[in-house]
């Protein structure tokens, strides 16, 4: 990155780097001579601490918000959409992906739903619209089209019914007719 602002006659930017572990059962060791790991590997329950750390050792802004705009526009300007399959890559498949939908409050529990509404069994919270966040982790790592199975299948939920509601309730173009319909999920921001 620094490599390309200065290719691109924007001044350096002082780019740091963090490892984010979500996994809170997880132990984090290095071996000594790795000593500095320690300060780039965290566990996710660091991470606010840790960037409000980073934001105070960076006195001052080499960038002005002039600057900061063009940077933005040439970045776009610049822009390749990848052309790999981040599963293929990391040699994952569709099986490999937790399946359902995840609690945003307790982080980790799965959601279930009820009445048209997702529940979480631990901490009691409830949201309408909890699958938004699954069904973008579907788009990116799977793909841009969905049916009601795989639908199914993504938020682990046993009616078809349901999931037709749900993807009705998107207002998503689909494309096809009965159990041949096909979805297009759109999240390009």
């Amino acid at each position: 990155m620094t490599n390309w602002f200065l290719k691109n006659s924007f001044p350096s930017l002082p780019i740091l780097s963090l490892i984010v572990i979500s996994n809170p059962q997880t132990i984090i060791r290095t071996a000594p001579e790795n000593h500095k790991l320690h300060y780039k590997v965290i566990h996710r329950d660091a991470i606010t601490a840790k960037i409000n750390q980073m934001e105070h050792s960076i006195t001052e802004s080499s960038f002005s918000e002039k600057l900061l705009k063009r940077a933005v526009r040439v970045m776009y300007k610049h822009h390749i959409d990848a052309d790999f399959s981040i599963l293929e890559r990391y040699n994952l498949t569709e099986k490999d992906l937790t399946q359902g939908v995840i609690c945003e409050n307790c982080k980790g529990n799965q959601l279930f739903r009820r009445h048209g509404t997702w529940l979480c069994n631990q901490c009691q919270q409830s949201s309408k619209t909890a699958h938004i966040h699954a069904l973008r982790d579907y788009f990116y790592l799977i793909g841009s089209t969905i049916t009601n199975r795989q639908l199914r299948d993504c938020l682990s939920i046993s009616s078809s019914s349901s999931a037709t509601r749900i993807l009705q309730s998107l207002n998503l173009t689909s494309s096809g007719v009965n159990k041949g319909r096909v979805y297009r999920l759109n999240f390009d921001e």
